[in-house]
């Protein structure tokens, strides 16, 4: 199977490194290798997006929406709000996932707390793949790693810095107003 080959070409990443490949010029290669339905998977993997219909993609969805309960959770203590109306429901339960949330959160610059959260995805990612190693799993796990990747090169330019500083800073406000 063609998985052989796109596997075997996949250039080593780490996280916070930046992307090892354009994800326009990846998903390019990709073509005429992979199969289309594959290609449906990929795509919405690099563009955030889920669809279902494969074993990866609906435990990438239970652990991210258990992720974000835990965001919505943590914010909502530190606010002081009710938030259990507004999580949703998810199969599984990962401590993992409830400890990098808790860890994110004792980060005092949101910019810290949301780089703590896109290594937790990281990790789900990976270990999601893991033993998986010539199949689509792979695949799929490099498409979410090289969509962060691509997101932290995005804000490390001049714009996208000044972007971040604003926002930490109008978020840290924000937040000494509501504490």
């Amino acid at each position: 199977m063609s998985y052989y080959y796109v596997v075997a070409s996949l250039p080593l990443m780490f996280f916070g490194d930046p992307p090892a490949v354009r994800p326009s010029e990846w998903r390019r290669q990709l073509q005429g290798v992979l199969p289309e339905p594959d290609l449906v998977f990929v795509d919405a993997f690099l563009e955030g997006r889920h669809v279902g219909g494969c074993r990866f993609a609906e435990q990438w969805r239970a652990k991210e929406m258990q992720l974000r309960n835990a965001v919505a959770r943590a914010r909502a203590a530190r606010l002081g709000l009710e938030v259990q109306s507004h999580l949703q429901p998810h199969d599984g339960y990962d401590m993992a996932i409830e400890d990098a949330v808790i860890n994110a959160f004792t980060k005092e610059n949101p910019l810290e707390r949301e780089r703590e959260l896109d290594r937790c995805r990281w990790h789900i990612a990976e270990e999601l793949a893991w033993g998986e190693l010539f199949r689509l799993e792979t695949i799929l796990a490099f498409a979410v790693k090289l969509r962060i990747a691509e997101r932290w090169a995005a804000l490390r330019n001049e714009a996208g810095q000044q972007v971040v500083e604003e926002f930490v800073s109008a978020n840290a406000r924000w937040e000494k107003s509501n504490a």
